[in-house]
Protein backbone atom coordinates (compact mmCIF):
# COMPACT_ATOMS: atom_id res chain seq x y z
CA UNK A 1 0.00 0.00 0.00
CA UNK A 2 1.35 3.47 -0.42
CA UNK A 3 2.28 5.57 2.48
CA UNK A 4 0.35 8.79 2.52
CA UNK A 5 2.48 11.95 1.87
CA UNK A 6 0.99 13.45 5.41
CA UNK A 7 2.91 10.43 7.61
CA UNK A 8 5.73 12.85 7.42
CA UNK A 9 3.35 15.79 9.51
CA UNK A 10 4.79 16.81 12.96
CA UNK A 11 0.52 15.21 13.67
CA UNK A 12 0.01 12.16 15.78
CA UNK A 13 -3.27 12.03 13.70
CA UNK A 14 -1.41 12.18 10.22
CA UNK A 15 0.68 9.86 11.30
CA UNK A 16 -1.80 7.48 12.88
CA UNK A 17 -3.51 7.52 9.56
CA UNK A 18 -0.52 6.28 7.24
CA UNK A 19 -0.39 3.57 9.75
CA UNK A 20 -4.19 2.69 9.71
CA UNK A 21 -3.91 3.05 5.93
CA UNK A 22 -7.49 3.44 4.56
CA UNK A 23 -11.47 2.38 5.62
CA UNK A 24 -10.56 -0.84 4.49
CA UNK A 25 -7.92 -1.12 7.34
CA UNK A 26 -10.25 0.37 9.62
CA UNK A 27 -12.72 -2.20 8.90
CA UNK A 28 -10.57 -5.43 8.92
CA UNK A 29 -9.29 -4.33 12.39
CA UNK A 30 -13.13 -3.89 13.36
CA UNK A 31 -13.40 -7.78 12.36
CA UNK A 32 -10.12 -8.79 13.57
CA UNK A 33 -11.37 -7.07 17.62
CA UNK A 34 -14.39 -8.84 17.18
CA UNK A 35 -13.23 -12.15 16.50
CA UNK A 36 -12.58 -12.83 12.55
CA UNK A 37 -8.89 -14.24 11.85
CA UNK A 38 -8.98 -16.46 8.53
CA UNK A 39 -8.67 -14.65 5.02
CA UNK A 40 -11.95 -16.69 4.17
CA UNK A 41 -14.14 -14.87 6.81
CA UNK A 42 -12.50 -11.61 6.13
CA UNK A 43 -13.47 -11.54 2.62
CA UNK A 44 -16.93 -12.90 3.90
CA UNK A 45 -17.84 -10.42 6.07
CA UNK A 46 -16.45 -7.38 4.00
CA UNK A 47 -17.36 -8.17 1.07
CA UNK A 48 -13.70 -6.87 -0.12
CA UNK A 49 -11.43 -8.38 -3.39
CA UNK A 50 -8.87 -10.54 -2.57
CA UNK A 51 -6.16 -8.50 -3.85
CA UNK A 52 -7.18 -5.63 -1.60
CA UNK A 53 -7.55 -7.45 1.63
CA UNK A 54 -4.13 -9.21 0.68
CA UNK A 55 -2.68 -5.45 0.80
CA UNK A 56 -4.41 -4.39 3.82
CA UNK A 57 -3.29 -7.48 6.10
CA UNK A 58 0.06 -7.53 4.65
CA UNK A 59 0.33 -3.88 5.69
CA UNK A 60 -1.47 -4.08 8.98
CA UNK A 61 0.96 -6.63 9.80
CA UNK A 62 3.75 -4.62 8.69
CA UNK A 63 2.21 -1.97 11.29
CA UNK A 64 2.15 -4.22 14.15
CA UNK A 65 -1.47 -4.14 14.06
CA UNK A 66 -2.01 -7.98 13.35
CA UNK A 67 -0.01 -10.82 13.72
CA UNK A 68 0.37 -13.46 11.20
CA UNK A 69 0.07 -17.11 12.49
CA UNK A 70 0.80 -20.19 10.24
CA UNK A 71 -1.72 -22.18 11.19
CA UNK A 72 -1.78 -24.49 7.54
CA UNK A 73 1.45 -27.03 6.10
CA UNK A 74 4.12 -24.89 5.34
CA UNK A 75 2.33 -21.58 4.82
CA UNK A 76 -0.60 -22.01 3.08
CA UNK A 77 -3.09 -21.13 5.96
CA UNK A 78 -2.86 -18.51 7.86
CA UNK A 79 -4.73 -16.53 11.02
CA UNK A 80 -4.53 -12.58 11.58
CA UNK A 81 -4.52 -11.99 15.68
CA UNK A 82 -4.99 -8.12 16.79
CA UNK A 83 -2.30 -7.30 18.98
CA UNK A 84 -2.23 -4.86 21.69
CA UNK A 85 -1.60 -1.73 19.41
CA UNK A 86 -4.47 -2.99 18.01
CA UNK A 87 -6.57 -3.94 20.66
CA UNK A 88 -5.79 -0.52 22.07
CA UNK A 89 -7.48 1.41 19.18
CA UNK A 90 -10.36 -0.24 20.17
CA UNK A 91 -11.30 3.09 21.95
CA UNK A 92 -10.70 4.86 18.82
CA UNK A 93 -13.23 2.74 17.10
CA UNK A 94 -15.67 2.88 19.78
CA UNK A 95 -15.26 6.59 19.15
CA UNK A 96 -15.76 6.78 15.51
CA UNK A 97 -19.08 4.00 16.13
CA UNK A 98 -20.32 6.14 18.81
CA UNK A 99 -19.98 10.13 16.19
CA UNK A 100 -21.43 7.44 13.81
CA UNK A 101 -24.42 6.09 15.71
CA UNK A 102 -25.19 9.53 16.48
CA UNK A 103 -24.72 11.64 13.59
CA UNK A 104 -25.12 9.14 10.35
CA UNK A 105 -27.31 6.40 11.79
CA UNK A 106 -29.55 8.45 14.18
CA UNK A 107 -30.17 7.45 17.85
CA UNK A 108 -32.67 4.38 17.86
CA UNK A 109 -31.38 3.42 14.85
CA UNK A 110 -27.86 2.36 15.35
CA UNK A 111 -26.94 -0.90 13.56
CA UNK A 112 -24.95 -2.66 16.54
CA UNK A 113 -24.78 -1.45 20.33
CA UNK A 114 -21.82 -2.61 23.00
CA UNK A 115 -22.18 -4.26 25.39
CA UNK A 116 -19.63 -5.05 28.61
CA UNK A 117 -19.36 -8.96 28.34
CA UNK A 118 -18.70 -8.83 32.57
CA UNK A 119 -21.48 -6.79 33.92
CA UNK A 120 -23.90 -7.01 30.42
CA UNK A 121 -24.31 -3.35 30.48
CA UNK A 122 -23.89 -1.22 27.51
CA UNK A 123 -20.72 0.59 27.00
CA UNK A 124 -21.16 4.63 28.19
CA UNK A 125 -20.61 7.30 25.29
CA UNK A 126 -17.32 7.91 25.01
CA UNK A 127 -16.05 11.91 26.22
CA UNK A 128 -13.29 13.51 26.87
CA UNK A 129 -11.99 14.17 30.77
CA UNK A 130 -9.59 16.44 31.83
CA UNK A 131 -7.44 14.53 34.58
CA UNK A 132 -9.41 16.11 36.95
CA UNK A 133 -12.04 13.78 35.42
CA UNK A 134 -14.09 17.12 34.41
CA UNK A 135 -15.58 16.46 30.89
CA UNK A 136 -13.72 18.90 28.38
CA UNK A 137 -16.48 19.93 25.64
CA UNK A 138 -13.95 20.81 21.95
CA UNK A 139 -14.66 24.38 22.51
CA UNK A 140 -12.71 24.44 25.96
CA UNK A 141 -9.93 22.44 24.18
CA UNK A 142 -6.49 23.94 23.90
CA UNK A 143 -3.29 22.28 22.50
CA UNK A 144 -0.08 23.09 23.82
CA UNK A 145 3.30 21.90 22.31
CA UNK A 146 4.72 17.76 23.29
CA UNK A 147 8.32 17.06 23.67
CA UNK A 148 8.29 15.79 19.94
CA UNK A 149 6.60 18.88 18.56
CA UNK A 150 9.06 20.56 16.02
CA UNK A 151 10.09 24.72 15.71
CA UNK A 152 7.01 24.33 13.20
CA UNK A 153 4.65 23.45 15.24
CA UNK A 154 5.64 24.51 18.28
CA UNK A 155 5.25 28.15 16.59
CA UNK A 156 2.25 27.02 14.79
CA UNK A 157 0.64 26.24 18.19
CA UNK A 158 1.61 28.97 19.77
CA UNK A 159 0.12 31.81 17.10
CA UNK A 160 -3.28 29.47 17.64
CA UNK A 161 -2.94 30.04 21.23
CA UNK A 162 -2.76 33.58 21.31
CA UNK A 163 -5.61 33.95 19.01
CA UNK A 164 -7.76 31.76 20.91
CA UNK A 165 -6.81 33.68 24.61
CA UNK A 166 -7.17 37.12 22.92
CA UNK A 167 -10.31 39.05 24.62
CA UNK A 168 -12.75 40.13 22.32
CA UNK A 169 -13.13 43.66 21.60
Amino acid sequence: MREPSFSRLNCSIARSLAVLGDAWSLLILRDALAGVRTFERFTSSLGIARNTLTDRLRHLVEEGMLTQMDVGKRGTRFEYVPTVKAKEFQVALMAIMQWGDRWVSERGNEPAVAFDRVSGLAVAPLVLRSTSGRTVSSEELIYKPGRGATPVTRDYLTAKNKRLTRKPV
